[in-house]
């Protein structure tokens, strides 16, 4: 009878911890996603700051720099603002276009990219990533032939370049 007793509080025991667990588990979830809800809000604040740090900036370079870091870190928004304003700051440097463009691909804005890999192509013709991203901008565009003329440029490029 006593083994019988001590075999039932073992059960009640178990039950009782199984329990006690589950429900420990569903309020630490719920917590956790209180949590990620208020950071989730406070992204919003982030992205403030870090916009009206692009605004503040005057140097180009830095802004590249910071685009670049952006892009890294898939905020391709946040890269894309850095770049239009390196560009406007410095309108004859090719890589920030380049970058300008590869931000805009990134963000599906096909003709955007177009317009500002032109320039950095204007800016400097013999540069084979202009051309890589010229054509995947043609190919987003549905422009299939600049997109070969672009292909075979890059091929030329890409055989003079190595050499």
């Amino acid at each position: 009878m006593k083994s019988q007793e001590y075999f039932i509080t073992r059960i009640i025991i178990i039950i009782a911890a199984l329990v006690i667990g589950f429900l420990g588990s569903r309020l630490i979830g719920a917590l956790y996603f209180n949590h990620l809800m208020a950071k989730d809000s406070s992204l919003g604040n982030f992205q403030k700051h870090y916009q009206e740090q692009i605004n503040l900036e005057t140097d180009p370079y830095r802004l590249a720099k910071m685009g670049m870091i952006y892009l890294y870190n898939e905020n391709n928004d946040l890269a894309d603002e850095c770049f239009k304003k390196a560009t406007e700051l410095d309108p004859g440097w090719r890589d920030a276009f380049v970058w300008r463009g590869y931000s805009e691909l990134k963000l599906h804005k096909s003709k955007d990219a177009l317009v500002s890999l032109k320039v950095a192509e204007k800016i400097d013709p013999i540069y084979p990533l202009t051309y890589q991203l010229l054509v995947i901008a043609y190919q987003q565009t549905g422009d299939n032939q600049s997109a070969q003329f672009a292909q075979e440029k890059l091929a030329y490029l890409s055989k003079s370049y190595n050499k």
